[in-house]
């Protein structure tokens, strides 16, 4: 079992700030739980405890709640529309931004009601604009998001906020901005990614790991980075390092560790959310396990039970608006 301590750092840390009713000690445990589960894309296992800090008022428990309902559903309902509303309508931006949408299909079909897209839309430029004249990053990534170009999220980054640092790196790899100087583009990459892994966000920081294996730097810089992702639970990051440090093969330079990669790639196969397949955890488990003896399984397992109870849990760290 993950302790309190654990999800309340991992609430803070990746969860992004705004206004949260007053919840009790078991309204926060089922929040946090909830947005724990949500984060492993158990969509439907992580409703029940959002609902409960959901309805007690807590605006960002709403907005995963209609996040975990229209995932699970692959696709808006009257539900999910509900909370988005109830987190929209206590200054949640990104609630704002699911709302606008014009393409739901419950207001296609008739069976949402209030305000039109439309209508959220202008909200969301207006709140995000009056939250931007005070510094606030989220509020310029949003106005990123809504088209209001790409130096609001230059501007983000520059306030030395992590998520909009890796979010311009990617911006800038996917094409967009102005280079014109040969190599000024990579560099700019460059610059934040690092800027943003070193600032602690886990997609930055592999991001910034990928970037440099790409760009052939000596691979046990490429190898702490991933490691650091690891360290922070990074489903994406887990396999593979697994399998570099059971040398299947190894391409960082990590010393053999059969149990180390035994009991990462073993947590893996227990998730149950619908991001990944287990069955392609549990042949990567078996790869390893042709290379240990029955007691360094067993080593294997306990080492799984360890890591638990000292780092984060596992997540996919998805973005606040994102699929």
């Amino acid at each position: 079992m993950i302790n309190i301590k654990l999800y309340s750092t991992f609430f803070l840390l990746f969860i992004s700030c705004g206004a949260l009713a007053e919840l009790s000690f078991e309204e926060q445990i089922a929040r946090d739980k909830g947005i724990v589960l949500y984060q492993q894309s158990a969509w439907e296992s992580a409703q029940p405890f959002l609902k409960i800090a959901a309805a007690a008022g807590d605006s960002k428990a709403q907005y995963y709640l209609g996040e975990a309902i229209r995932l699970n559903n692959m696709f808006m309902t009257a539900e999910a529309r509900k909370w988005y509303e109830a987190s929209a309508e206590q200054g949640d931006l990104f609630a704002m931004l699911r709302l606008s949408s014009s393409d739901d299909l419950c207001k296609i079909i008739g069976t949402c009601e209030g305000r039109s897209g439309e209508e959220w839309r202008k909200y969301a430029l207006k709140k995000a604009h009056e939250r931007s004249n005070e510094g606030d990053p989220e509020a310029m990534r949003v106005l990123y998001i809504l088209g209001q170009g790409l130096s609001w999220l230059e501007k983000a980054a520059e306030t030395g906020d992590s998520y909009s640092q890796y979010s311009l790196a990617v911006a800038y790899k996917n094409g967009n901005g102005w280079f014109l100087i040969p190599g000024s583009r990579e560099k700019a990459i460059e610059r934040w990614a690092k800027a943003s892994a070193e600032g602690g966000f886990v997609r930055g920081m592999y991001f910034y790991a990928d970037f440099l294996y790409t760009q052939n730097e000596p691979r046990e810089e490429v190898g702490y980075w991933l490691k650091k992702t690891v360290d922070a639970g990074y489903i994406d990051a887990i396999g593979g390092y697994a399998l570099n440090v059971a040398h299947l093969p190894d391409r960082y330079g990590f010393p053999l560790n059969l149990v180390e990669a035994y009991g990462l790639t073993y947590l893996l196969s227990k998730l149950k959310g619908g991001g990944m397949d287990p069955e392609h955890s549990k042949n990567f488990l078996a790869m390893i396990a042709e290379k240990m003896t029955a007691e360094e399984i067993q080593q294997g397992i306990a080492y799984a039970a360890e890591w638990e109870k000292t780092h984060p849990p596992l997540s996919f760290y998805p973005p606040v608006y994102g699929y």
